[in-house]
């Protein structure tokens, strides 16, 4: 089993930063705290993970509306919610990046919370979710698209919007814990997405941050196929 938590020496090493670095991204958001050791603190490894991928990011990073219509322009759309001269910008971006630099780019996509619920709630909570990484895997199909074999996870990861969240926080009286077992993926607008299931692009973004090194490494092929297949079939 993949550990949730690492000390602030194991951050330190992982990011190749300093402790005091380390301390200024906890005050800062940039890291979260999963708990403390006697006067240690334990440090949410899936954000240092998040850390870690979006420091690739070359150049200005993207807001919101951005992120979603740079991952809906290589899924073959047209995002409606920016004008013809954004996503031209964008399309010349998206030309010179590589799976990383995407990734690091669309992180100000959503903003990720985890909250903990007893096990038999999770199936209840499930359908007010879109799903995506270890969940979106629980589709045979999707996780076949992935390379990856299909399987019922204890976790429960998907997005919905901040309407949501406060219905089902409230409505199931769920606590939040960065070691939880519901990751919630939080989109503030509508522009997120067009079609009824969830991009394999936005799946894959997801899947980079997964503590478990299969996983990441599928999530970083299928979005180079899919930014690959993109590039060659608009000039780049």
């Amino acid at each position: 089993m993949v550990q949730s938590w690492m000390t602030t020496e194991e951050a330190a090493e992982e990011l190749a930063a300093t402790r005091a670095m380390v301390h200024k991204l906890l005050k800062s958001g940039g890291l979260l705290v999963a708990g403390r050791a006697g006067r240690s603190i334990l440090i949410d490894s899936a954000s240092v993970q998040r850390y870690k991928n979006r420091r690739t990011l070359k150049g200005r990073s993207w807001n919101a509306a951005t992120a979603w219509a740079a991952l809906n322009i290589i899924e073959g759309g047209t995002p409606g919610w920016i004008d013809a001269t954004a996503r031209y910008r964008i399309k010349q971006r998206l030309k010179i990046m590589d799976p990383a630099e995407l990734a690091a780019a669309v992180g100000t996509k959503d903003k990720v919370k985890r909250y903990r619920i007893a096990p038999a709630g999770i199936s209840r909570a499930a359908d007010y979710f879109l799903p995506t990484g270890t969940t979106a895997l629980n589709d045979s199909m999707v996780a076949d698209r992935f390379g990856l074999a299909a399987g019922r996870t204890d976790v429960l990861e998907g997005y919905l919007d901040t309407v949501r969240e406060t219905m089902i926080v409230n409505g199931l009286s769920l606590v939040e814990d960065p070691a939880g077992n519901i990751i919630m993926h939080i989109v503030d607008d509508g522009y997120a997405f067009e079609g009824p299931g969830t991009p394999d692009a936005v799946i894959a973004v997801d899947l980079m941050e997964s503590l478990n090194s299969r996983e990441r490494a599928a999530g970083e092929k299928m979005l180079k196929d899919i930014l690959t297949q993109w590039k060659e079939a608009n000039g780049g």
